[in-house]
């Protein structure tokens, strides 16, 4: 399993469309209806700053994970739009939660530094133990991806591509007023 997900990501670096994927709505976004939401696996594992994380400490509130690479332009693109949605819903429930894919250790931590992220992110290392938990949740080859978890911890919305802040907040705010 880890070597197929190695090879998805290796063919299609940065949302690139060759390869093995999910090919699951490439470079889309949508909100899923609340009867058709797919839960959200728990992804446990080591952060950026050595710490161990598990989502499903987060039960109960609405959670957005990116996926994202130091290496990735679009990633690098999206990640002030990131810091600013984590600043402007933190106070309304909402957590983020990076999950750092095919990096090099060090310029991923470069990387949060440089764009002043505060939200912890996990570390999908060589051993791929994150990414097979995602298979059928979001496609593997897509990076960047925003993923937005309901309070019931199941999938609410899905970007296949780069957000702005914009669209990410517009989304938040539907998922916060729905009951």
């Amino acid at each position: 399993m880890a070597t197929a997900v190695a090879l998805a990501f290796g063919l299609a670096a940065c949302g690139g469309s060759s390869g093995p994927k999910n090919k699951d709505g490439d470079g889309t976004a949508v909100a899923f209806p609340i009867a058709k939401r797919k839960a959200f696996p728990d992804l446990t594992g080591p952060t950026l700053d050595g710490s161990t994380l598990s989502t499903s400490s987060f039960k109960g509130k609405v959670m957005v994970v990116n996926l994202w690479g130091s290496w990735c332009g679009p990633c690098q693109a999206e990640a002030p739009y990131l810091e600013h949605a984590n600043e402007a819903f933190k106070d309304k429930g909402v957590q983020f939660v990076g999950l750092n894919v095919r990096d090099d250790p060090a310029q991923a931590k470069a990387f949060v530094e440089d764009k002043q992220i505060s939200y912890p992110n996990l570390v999908d290392g060589d051993d791929d133990t994150l990414l097979p938990k995602l298979v059928g949740v979001t496609s593997l080859a897509n990076v960047p991806s925003t993923i937005i978890v309901d309070p019931n911890g199941k999938i609410a919305w899905r970007a296949l591509r780069g957000v702005d802040y914009t669209e990410l907040a517009a989304a938040l705010d539907n998922v916060l007023t729905q009951k």
